[in-house]
């Protein structure tokens, strides 16, 4: 966290691509839990 807090000002620690991939892994993941919810209440 330390090297990220002394990069300058003018540039952005967290390029766009690996935010576009963060958002890509928040919401497979939001798929895979509703889809886990779903076959649990199914199966019961």
């Amino acid at each position: 966290m330390r090297i990220l807090s002394q990069a300058p000002h003018g540039l952005d620690p967290i390029p766009s691509g690996s935010k576009n991939m963060n958002n890509i892994v928040y919401l497979v993941g939001a798929v895979v839990i509703i889809l886990a919810i779903l076959s649990f209440i199914g199966l019961r």
